[in-house]
């Protein structure tokens, strides 16, 4: 049994066996097999050429201090295939987000480059989540520039402080780290930090799957190395269920 295969929770399922959905029957809930777990996926994808299409990510006018940029798009995936869905904005409540809680937001939609560039950590993720056809994915490609604080070198890739997403199954994809320290990806079973479960630096290629059932998560800011060169961290969230608006 193959390491997406063990944490899909879908070895011995022959094919036949398997709905359209790709990679399980409908009857059967979405859920990650693990609370959390890491594939390194950078040696099946373009990553120079995704990396190249984050410069192109527009600034977040929801953040004031100009450190993040962000584009969406929502997709489904159908026997193998990345199918779009229609853009549309972003919610959350203030209980899971307590800075953009109950804010209806409003994004770009991500590039069709970007978005076609992803099509193999999307299917993954589906894999792994065990979503059918009818579950709608949220795809956000987002930059943090080493750009803000007080000394205007540092950046917060989560604004939020420890919290979850009120979602089911969230995926954090590292595309890029460019002159930046910190930055570290952290998990707990508690929404203090307390009972730390995971504290790591991603690597350029890594996909952390989280079970946002068991866990709150956070990441370290970070900061800018060396003084007079470009710094930023670029990630891609997926998340199912997709944060449609109400």
């Amino acid at each position: 049994m193959n390491e997406i295969s063990q944490i899909a929770g879908v070895g011995g399922i022959s094919r036949s066996n398997r709905s359209s959905g790709w990679i399980e029957s409908r009857s059967r809930s979405p859920a990650l097999s693990k609370s959390h777990a890491i594939l390194s996926l950078g040696d099946y994808l373009d990553i120079d050429a995704i990396q190249s299409c984050f410069d192109a990510v527009p600034l977040d006018r929801y953040v004031e201090a100009g450190f993040r940029h962000k584009s969406i798009c929502r997709v489904r995936v159908r026997d193998h295939v990345v199918l779009p869905t229609a853009h549309g904005a972003l919610f959350q409540p203030k209980e899971f987000n307590p800075v953009h809680g109950d804010i209806v937001r409003h994004y770009e939609e991500m590039e069709p480059r970007l978005a076609e560039l992803l099509r193999p950590v999307i299917q993954i993720f589906a894999a792994c989540a065990l979503l059918c056809h009818d579950h709608e994915v949220l795809v956000q490609a987002q930059r943090i520039t080493a750009s803000a604080g007080e000394d205007g070198t540092t950046g917060f890739p989560v604004v939020e402080g420890w919290h979850r997403d009120n979602t089911q199954v969230l995926g954090i994809f590292l595309a890029n780290r460019v002159n930046v320290e910190g930055g570290i990806s952290l998990l707990s079973r508690d929404s203090s930090g307390d009972k730390l479960a995971f504290a790591r630096t991603l690597a350029v290629g890594e996909l952390l799957l989280i079970d946002d059932n068991v866990n709150w998560h956070n990441t370290t800011p970070i900061k800018k190395v060396r003084e007079n060169a470009p710094a930023h961290r670029d990630v891609v969230l997926l998340t199912w269920p997709s944060c449609r608006e109400l």
